[in-house]
Parts: structure tokens; sequence; C-alpha cells
């Protein structure tokens, strides 16, 4: 996601189901995002400008002979600015709203998935050695007593003894991230915790407000979001939580697990933890996979 975050200067315009009672404020956010951009697109762009501009002065050239010169320069010089100013304009985005559709209805189906194998409520982000942020996966443990359907899953993941292993969200989004970075990302949790999360807010702005604090003894990271483009965090393998928990085991090169606790209205608290240097790592490496 491309388009600069809505401020001041930004202009919103209503839609017309804007004033449904029971719409959520995650809702309302989503569809103010949107709605800003599909006006940002509809303003005339540079390109149009200068070709207007160019289109004007050559007109004039043909019914003014006294300035003709000047003005079919002026026509050459506006083609030329149109063309060029064409090319550099960025390509286009796809809308927040039609984002959020297709990430909830993915969401919807795993959670269904889980349930009908019986996994927990746990998440887990556990990293192969050496794989990047495309190996992380993400690792719900199955309950003791779940169906017997949890031994076949389909395509969307895989039974792997005690546990339900998928592909996180998250991972495109770190690979992005850590290509974008000079030095890679940090091994240090509280640098760490500022590149993910000025990539939740700057880079991706999948909300407005992403505050970290470490503690990097106790081996955790706490972040305080608000709702943004794909609505409350508590949803599963939500864009926020994964791209916290993909890239703090890339990072830290260790499992990570997350649980999402509710806060004031709007507000959600992300919790992710991990076994801190020093300590030992036999539990955190039963998470990893192999792949």
């Amino acid at each position: 996601m491309t388009a600069d975050p809505a401020d001041g200067r930004a202009v919103r315009r209503r839609s017309s189901d804007d004033s449904r009672p029971n719409a959520s404020d995650a809702e309302r956010f989503s569809r103010g995002r949107e709605d800003a951009r599909s006006f940002d697109g509809r303003v005339p762009t540079p390109s149009v400008g200068f070709a207007a501009l160019g289109a004007l002065a050559f007109v004039a050239g043909l019914a003014l002979p006294d300035g003709r010169a000047v003005l079919f320069a002026l026509a050459g010089i506006g083609g030329f600015a149109a063309a060029l100013a064409f090319e550099l304009e960025p390509e286009r985005a796809i809308e927040a709203r039609d984002a959020t559709r297709a990430y909830e209805t993915s969401a919807r189906n795993l959670a269904r998935l889980a349930e009908s194998v019986g996994a927990t409520g746990d998440r887990r982000y556990a990293p192969v050695a050496g794989g990047g942020p495309g190996g992380v996966r993400l690792v719900v443990p199955l309950a003791a007593d779940r169906p017997r359907s949890a031994d076949a899953i389909g395509d969307g993941g895989e039974a792997e003894g005690e546990t339900l292993s998928l592909d996180p969200i998250g991972a495109p989004f770190v690979a992005e991230l850590e290509r974008s970075l000079e030095d890679g990302l940090a091994g240090d949790p509280e640098r760490l915790a500022e590149q993910l999360t000025e990539a939740l807010t700057d880079r991706f702005e999948l909300g407005d407000r992403a505050d970290p604090s470490v503690d990097a003894e106790d081996g955790r990271l706490d972040v305080a979001v608000s709702a943004g483009v794909f609505g409350p965090v508590d949803r599963f393998d939500h864009p926020v939580v994964s791209i916290l928990g993909v890239g703090l085991a890339v990072g830290l090169e260790r499992p990570v697990d997350t649980i999402v606790l509710a806060e004031r209205t709007g507000e959600r608290r992300v919790t992710c933890r991990w076994e801190p240097d020093g300590t030992s790592h036999g539990d955190a490496d039963a998470g990893d996979v192999d792949g």
C-alpha cells in the first residue's frame, strides 16, 4: 500500500453508508481510507495537466501566427513533460475495502478450518534455520481430543502430529521490509521492534498507531495498536500480528508466541513472547518446523 495516510490536508468523501448506526469503528476507518483513495484517483494528475497545457499552447499557436514559435515551443515542452510525468506516476494500489474483504474471507475460512480440526487458541510463529521470512510457519497446537478430521487437512495447511502448520500472511510483508533495510532485520529486540512497528504504520499503513514496549530480559514485546485497514487484530493470523510474529521469529531466530488482548474501545494489545538469551531453548525449539 503506497498511498499517504490521511492528514489534515486530505479530503474525505462521506459515502452513503457512513450513517449506518451499527457500523463499527474499524468499518468506518476502512471506508474513510478507501474514500480518500477513490477521491485521489479522480484528481487530475500532473501528466494530464501538462498534456492539457501543451494542447492549449498548440491550438493558440495555430490561432496566433505572431506568437507561433513561442507557443509551439511551449506545446512541445508540455507534451514532453506529460510523457515524463506519466512514466513516473506510481501504479494504482488496490483499494482498502477490496483488500479487507479478501482478508476477511480468508480469515473466516482459516478460523473454521482450525475449529474443525480441534485447534487451540495458541499461535506460534516458528522459523526454519536459514529460511528467512518465507521459512516461518504459523504453528497452531491441536487439542488432545481433536476430531479425526485433523489427520487429513486439505490445501489450507498440514496436520503435523499435534499441530496445524500454515504459511503466515505476514511472511511476504516481512520479506519486503527486509529487502528495503540496508542492514536487514535487527537481531536486537528493541531495534527490531522499532523496525516492525514503524513498518506497520509508515510503510504498509496497516494502522494509525503501533506503540511498542520491549522487555528483552523477559523475552516480551507488547504493542498497542488501533483499528486499521483490516479491522480488529484478534482475527486469525491478522496481518499486524503476523508481521510482528514473523519479523521477530526471523530477527531473533527463535519461535515467537502471540496473543491479542482487548484494551480500550477500538484498541488491542498484541503480546509476543520468546525465549530470551541465556535461558534454555528446549521448549522453544520444539516448535521449530523443518519446512
